[in-house]
């Protein structure tokens, strides 16, 4: 996915710059309308989650615990992608600088983000062979929330007179809030394990775009592919058994889970150059 993104962003690139030396070979004059200057302005649009998140039991103890432990444990690894759809909406700035027909710039901005869901995975069978008698009802699930994100970028664009094409790409930064938890619980015997992490992330994004210009005023549509990386939590367990063997072998089994947290956005803008 990834690398289809970036080869679609390399090839509005190119298709944006190409007509330039096409302009100059033929003696076409260059464009009437100036986007140099600075701008301000707004935009709004739908963001799609592309993120994975897995989560990943294992035995930090030093005992031997055989083989059908282990597999045990093993068994409760998940991973999930959402394909949620949300929400953005922020507002940008920036500035450009033309010569001829290309057009160079910096643009930034600052958005809220409406990613707002939960992964799950049913860990029922896995812990009923842990607890006893096996009538154990268990979940493992991630509930997270992504409300905001930035970008830093630079744009590199061809104008049509009034009209410009640009890719850009470059910074972007991010929040995302996690709260994991597995619970398992047949009315006698239990055993959780819980996890909350809330971070910000660097991380990059690419895209492309057009923009229309009426005087000072432009309107835009816009995608950006963003990736912020990856979050990790990690969770002990809270085990309460009746077994004393098993208490003390799954109070030393450890989650640890992450997130690589990625989403494309498509939005229209709306700017005031001045």
């Amino acid at each position: 996915m990834k690398n289809l993104l970036l080869t679609s962003c390399t090839v509005l690139t190119l298709v944006a710059l190409t007509p330039a030396a096409r302009a100059g070979d033929i003696g076409l004059a260059p464009a009437t309308y100036d986007w140099s200057g600075g701008y301000v302005g707004m935009n709004a649009g739908a963001a799609i989650n592309q993120s994975t998140f897995k989560s990943d039991y294992g035995y930090t103890g030093q005992d031997d615990i055989g083989d059908e432990s282990l597999a045990l444990i093993n068994d409760l690894d998940y991973s999930a992608s959402p394909s949620e759809g949300a929400f953005q909406a922020g507002v940008v700035a920036g500035y450009n600088m033309q010569m001829s027909n290309f057009v160079l710039g910096v643009e930034g901005d600052f958005n809220y983000l409406g990613f707002n869901g939960t992964v799950k995975n049913n860990a029922s069978d896995v812990m009923s062979q842990v607890l006893e008698p096996e009538n154990t009802d268990a979940m493992d699930k991630v509930d997270y929330e992504g409300t905001w994100y930035g970008t830093m970028r630079a744009r590199v664009g061809y104008a049509l007179d009034n009209v410009l094409i640009y890719g850009t790409g470059g910074l972007a930064y991010g929040q995302l809030n996690i709260k994991q938890k597995l619970d398992a619980s047949n009315g006698a015997e239990s055993a959780t394990w819980t996890s909350e992490r809330e971070a910000w992330k660097m991380g990059w994004t690419i895209g492309g775009g057009v923009e229309y210009a009426i005087d000072r005023w432009t309107l835009g549509l816009e995608y950006l592919y963003v990736d912020l990386n990856t979050y990790e939590w990690g969770s002990n367990g809270n085990v309460n058994l009746n077994d004393a063997t098993l208490q003390t072998d799954w109070s030393q089994v450890r989650e640890r889970g992450e997130a690589d947290y990625a989403f494309s956005v498509a939005r229209a803008t709306f700017k005031y150059r001045f």
